[in-house]
């Protein structure tokens, strides 16, 4: 299941138990631990298989000091979290241990059960509160929320990015409608162009999109060369979007991939509202 920003109003951890057990494994205490599950808007609970599912809530590293990521049953620890600052992680679960609120988390090629406090929700700013082109690329080029805009803008040298082309293309909503690129002269829609895949005894079609909106389960430097991958493909290579550039077209780059537009927190659960003024959760045209 694939829930995007439009539809999806808010996540929260529910502060009642929702009769999922998990056994310690410690000698000290084998006793039932207290299990939440994801709340999606107000009436259904859903349990996410993060990272399959990219509707699992995504957060990043929340400390430079040392922290434990466990096993199940808490008798290893299997990694130092503060080694892992530029890792995105899927938190699929949450539960209570001893009185404090644990959360399973998967990022990459590692996974396991971390304390809460070690990780934050990645949180993305609202794409119209950007007031001009330069602040808008500086938010691209240092947030940390931006990492996989960070690695696609590699495969675009010299491209000038529009904040205005990349809203259009999202389709910002602006109060009485969606924004479009109507009033541009020619528009390349990247994320619309697709190349064929096979599995098992079947092919079919995957656009950039798709590719896009895929849970990051390598790294965001895979997902965007596989995205140069198709680009390469349908003919637009480095060297024809230097010269798409040079024609005058600029770049329109928008990814929110996954990520809430605020978070708050008073104690115990943690409210994650993930509503973004846009249609699409991803955009990359090249317009003039």
């Amino acid at each position: 299941m694939k829930l995007h920003g439009k539809n999806v109003a808010t996540l929260m951890l529910l502060g009642v138990v929702a009769g999922i057990g998990l056994t310690t494994g410690t000698t000290a205490s084998a006793k039932k631990i207290t299990s939440y599950t994801w709340n999606y808007g107000n009436t259904k609970n859903y349990k996410w298989s993060a990272p399959k599912d990219d509707a699992a809530p995504l957060y990043y590293t929340n400390t430079k000091k040392n922290g434990y990521i466990w096993n199940k049953k808490f008798t290893k620890k299997l990694h130092n979290i503060k080694n892992y600052q530029y890792t995105s992680w899927y938190v699929h679960k949450s539960f209570k241990r001893h009185g404090k609120v644990y959360y399973k988390v998967t990022g990459n090629k590692v996974s396991g059960y971390v304390w809460h406090g070690y990780v934050a929700p990645a949180i993305a700013k609202d794409i119209s509160t950007f007031k001009s082109d330069s602040s808008y690329i500086k938010y691209l080029k240092t947030d940390k929320s931006q990492k996989l805009s960070r690695a696609l803008l590699k495969y675009f040298p010299g491209a000038k990015v529009s904040l205005d082309v990349s809203r259009r293309g999202a389709n910002l909503y602006n109060g009485k409608s969606l924004m479009d690129l109507k009033g541009y002269e020619h528009a390349i829609n990247l994320t619309a162009l697709n190349h064929k895949q096979k599995l098992a005894n079947f092919t079919y079609s995957e656009n950039i999109y798709n590719i896009l909106e895929d849970p990051v389960t390598k790294t965001n430097a895979a997902k965007a060369k596989n995205v140069y991958k198709v680009l390469k493909k349908n003919g637009y290579t480095k060297g024809k979007i230097k010269e798409l550039i040079n024609q005058g077209y600029k770049l329109g780059i928008y990814m929110d991939d996954g990520m809430g537009a605020s978070a708050s927190k008073s104690g115990y659960p943690w409210k994650i509202n993930t509503f973004f003024k846009t249609k699409f959760n991803y955009a990359l045209y090249l317009a003039k």
